[in-house]
């Protein structure tokens, strides 16, 4: 067959060469991602912008072995997560003493809440190489278009740089070329390598195997709902729906624990707190009628947490969480466990068992900024109440009251209830709501505030 003689040109030669650069280019940096392995060195992908901007999600950061002893502040230390056993993080050294390790992430606001062992580290970044990771990324993100997209620009690539002919191609016998042998090796042997490199690395990016040493352990994936897994929450409402009457549960509890969305009230929004590709929405509450429900019955929990991201800027108060025996929309006659805003913005939390024990944030927070509030309760840490991952109030309490109830979301009963706001239903956004049977440590606590960071 005669190639038409287009592709004899010196415009194919151009696009057939630019291409060859760009495929060459990215075997390169496959390469120069791999390759240190074979010398002990690791590499890794950056999953979160808590490093920024020295290092961003996607970017490779090859992480050579040091001696822990010579240790000293500046280093970016790949570590054993000591809050997520299986992980990795990757932060700064900011600190050394006698009981560990003090790492930061450079985004952060705070240093991390747990030391790290000398033991846990597994290297210092010697260099990054930019957005090499990003498939990794996406494909732990279960962003599929991306990753279509991606080969599918490979595989123009790959035929754009067999586009330009030699005129000698098309003769009907003899052996090829050397220098279209050569060509045509070098196109295939960078196919191979993106072909196989690419899913290769993806496959050994989720564990570490013997010498030589030639794998890509990756720092934690984590978005808002991961953390929820992570801590085991019985009910875990991510409310990302935009419509329909369900709020979704993918807590411990089952979809029996799913909630219900009032009719009326309740509008779903995108402008919701920094959780991570597909988790940013949030739900809108107008103040008077917007209410989620629940229908699962729950015996007396005296051991629970709740957390969840609120954002208002009301001067009617309102509740943002709470149990009572109400059933679907109504008002509760015995109510206890919830967490509101007084009509000033300050956050009171409390339970019942004869008297009213509350605690109360110092602060108000109706700044119109996104908020992560978690109260949690247990005879023997009593009532707790953390803003943005530190703890603002905290005190005693015998016992919560003994009932059988529901967990209820934007409103319910507050009468007689101190500093019990104007409007018993919560004017604002609210987001990822989740609910434990156990007190989240302060740590975890902190953790779930981090990942936005």
């Amino acid at each position: 067959m005669t190639t038409p003689s287009w592709r004899h040109g010196w415009a194919a030669l151009a696009v057939s060469t630019l291409s060859r650069i760009a495929l060459g280019a990215l075997a390169l940096l496959l390469a120069a991602s791999l390759v240190p392995a074979l010398v002990g060195w690791q590499s890794t992908v950056v999953m979160s912008g808590s490093m920024a901007p020295a290092l961003a999600p996607g970017d490779v950061a090859v992480v050579r072995p040091v001696d822990s002893a010579a240790l000293e502040p500046g280093a970016v230390l790949l570590v054993d997560d000591p809050d997520l056993p299986g992980r990795l993080r990757l932060h700064r050294l900011v600190a050394v003493d006698a009981a560990g390790l003090q790492l930061k992430g450079d985004a952060n606001p705070a240093a991390d809440s747990s030391l790290v062992a000398p033991a846990a580290v597994h290297g210092a970044v010697s260099f990054r190489l930019p957005l090499v990771g990003e498939p990794v990324v996406w494909l732990a993100e279960r962003r599929v278009w991306p990753l279509v997209g991606t080969a599918a620009g490979l595989a123009v690539l790959l035929a754009l740089a067999l586009l330009h002919r030699r005129p000698d191609d098309d003769l009907p016998a003899g052996p090829p070329s050397t220098g279209r042998g050569l060509r045509r090796g070098a196109v295939l042997t960078t196919a191979a390598l993106l072909t196989l490199a690419l899913p290769g690395a993806a496959a050994r990016f989720s564990d570490t195997t013997a010498t030589p040493r030639l794998t890509l352990p990756v720092a934690a994936v984590w978005n808002c709902s991961d953390v929820g897994s992570a801590n085991r929450a019985t009910h875990y409402y991510r409310m990302q729906e935009r419509s329909g009457t369900t709020a979704a549960t993918t807590g411990t509890a089952g979809s029996a624990a799913n909630g219900t969305y009032s009719p009326r009230g309740l509008t779903s929004v995108p402008d919701g707190p920094a959780c991570g590709p597909n988790e940013e929405r949030a739900v809108q509450f107008d103040g008077s009628s917007g209410a989620i429900w629940t229908t699962q019955a729950v015996t007396n929990p005296q051991t629970f947490t709740v957390q969840l991201w609120f954002r208002t800027t009301t001067n009617r108060g309102g509740k943002l969480i709470g149990f009572g025996n109400g059933t679907n929309g109504d008002l509760s006659s015995s109510y206890d466990r919830h967490v509101y805003l007084t009509n000033a913005g300050q956050l009171v939390f409390g339970v019942y068992n004869g008297s009213i024990y509350t605690v109360t944030s110092p602060r108000t927070y109706n700044d119109g900024g996104w908020h992560l509030v978690t109260a949690s309760f247990s005879a023997g840490t009593g009532l707790r109440l953390y803003v943005d991952g530190s703890l603002v109030a905290s005190g005693s309490a015998p016992a919560a009251e003994s009932i059988t109830g529901f967990w209820r979301i934007g409103y319910d009963n507050l009468n007689t209830w101190p500093s019990a706001p104007t409007s018993r239903y919560f004017a604002g956004s609210l987001a990822h709501v989740s609910i434990y049977n156990s007190v989240l440590s302060a740590s975890q606590v902190r953790d779930a505030w981090d990942i936005t960071r």
